[in-house]
């Protein structure tokens, strides 16, 4: 076979050939791209390293316990349009893990075990790395490859978190006064909690998109898919959450801001009301969006089957 950079070039020809025969000990993990795909070029190098570390970790050749992994590139043209087509993809770039058991997985099974050995990449997956996919492909083929930085690579992430570490110290230094002051502290445990629940440093990693177009081309804030997410999914539902907690900390303390305010009691309950039905209609409105996305199906109510009683047994509490 002509090989590029460790990555077998194949034609329809040889896909049927080389995924149809049986037995055979390997499996083959292929990339299949389209000519004027700018993601799928984007892409190329991510895929050209896993397939370099698969290599150089001697994963060419099979041993006891696992199957040899051999990788390959795939492009389509008028030739092997039947290929693409078989396997359902409609867009590019798109991965697939093919295993020796291919061959008799019955018709009625064949959906779901494409759909677990393929991953259709679109942009609404952020930046896809090397890290990505080695996750996907380990999973696939049992083996547990590492990712292995370069010496460069390596020297940037060092240079960074000593320069990130230097001008910490620097600033603290300076304003050593404003750092040690509770209301400071409360506004950024406010802000770091929304960041780190809304996933902003997943995002900024991988790229996310804040908004996106749906297949009719209007606006979509979010998506319904458990492993992706948008820019702006994540920081409106955590900011639900946010408003939740605060609101709560605010019933508790509203006692104490209004004692020596003439409010008339009838006036207090209303307000009291008021935020326990926002806190109510916000969690309702997260449940919903997580219910969509998770196969978990959380909800604010213990189902009726959990175990109720004591506290050590009551399932209810994680509630």
């Amino acid at each position: 076979m002509q090989l590029r950079d460790g990555i077998i070039e194949l034609n329809s020809t040889g896909y049927f050939y080389y995924t149809m025969e049986f037995p055979r000990p390997y499996d083959i993990v292929i990339y299949f791209v389209a000519p004027s795909c700018k993601l799928c070029n984007d892409l190329n190098e991510q895929y050209q390293k896993v397939a370099k570390f698969y290599g150089d970790s001697g994963a060419l050749y099979k041993s006891e316990q696992k199957r040899a992994v051999f990788f390959a590139t795939m492009t389509f043209n008028d030739k092997n349009k039947q290929v693409f087509e078989q396997l359902g993809f409609v867009s590019a770039p798109n991965l697939f893990v093919s295993q020796p058991h291919i061959v008799f997985v019955p018709q009625d099974e064949r959906d779901r075990y494409l759909r677990d050995m393929k991953w259709s990449i679109s942009y609404t997956d952020g930046t896809v790395t090397a890290h990505k996919f080695l996750e996907f492909i380990n999973k696939r083929t049992g083996r547990q490859i590492d990712y292995k930085a370069s010496t460069s690579e390596a020297l940037t992430v060092i240079g960074v978190l000593l320069g990130a570490f230097t001008l910490g110290a620097i600033l603290f230094i300076i304003g050593r006064p404003l750092f040690l002051n509770p209301k400071l502290w409360f506004i950024g445990s406010v802000i770091i909690f929304i960041t780190c629940l809304a996933g902003v440093v997943y995002n900024i990693i991988h790229n996310v998109p804040f908004f996106t177009q749906n297949n009719r081309g209007g606006l979509q804030w979010k998506t319904n898919n458990g492993r992706q997410q948008l820019g702006f999914e994540g920081l409106f539902l955590s900011l639900g959450m946010t408003f939740t907690g605060l609101t709560m900390v605010l019933i508790m303390r509203l006692n104490v801001l209004i004692k020596h305010q003439k409010i008339d009691p009838f006036v207090q309950r209303i307000i009291y009301l008021t935020l326990f039905l926002c806190i109510f209609l916000t969690i309702q409105f997260v449940e919903d969006n997580y219910r969509q996305k998770s196969h978990y199906n959380p909800i604010y109510w213990p189902p009726k089957h959990y175990i109720k009683g004591p506290l050590n047994k009551d399932q209810g509490n994680s509630f």
